[in-house]
């Protein structure tokens, strides 16, 4: 039975991991800084899975999902935000609770 329960766990940690592999972690955008280019943060975060535009704001937005850590259990969303072609702000899109579960 121990051994079972330590195989399950280790199945689970190594598909975090996969994830993990596969979006980046949130870790990421600590290497962001404000006034950055979208090519500097493109270079860093790589391509975004979305863009979006507020005419009214003039804001442009750059979509990212993001493992929070290595070994969470699904990526969430994180939004860099430029006003003037450049980083005003950046963080988790959703401040409550992220819905995107998938």
């Amino acid at each position: 039975m121990k051994i079972t329960r330590l195989a399950f766990c280790a199945g689970l940690f190594f598909l975090a991991g996969c994830q993990a592999m596969i979006y980046g972690t949130a870790s990421e955008f600590e290497k962001l800084s404000l006034g950055m280019s979208k090519e500097q943060v493109i270079g860093i975060l790589g391509s975004p899975t979305s863009v979006g535009v507020d005419g009214d704001k003039g804001e442009e937005y750059l979509i990212y999902k993001k493992m929070k850590h290595a070994i969470s259990e699904w990526p969430r969303t994180y939004q860099v935000t430029f006003r003037n072609g450049k980083v005003v702000k950046w963080g988790e899109q959703y401040d409550e609770k992220n819905v995107n579960r998938y």
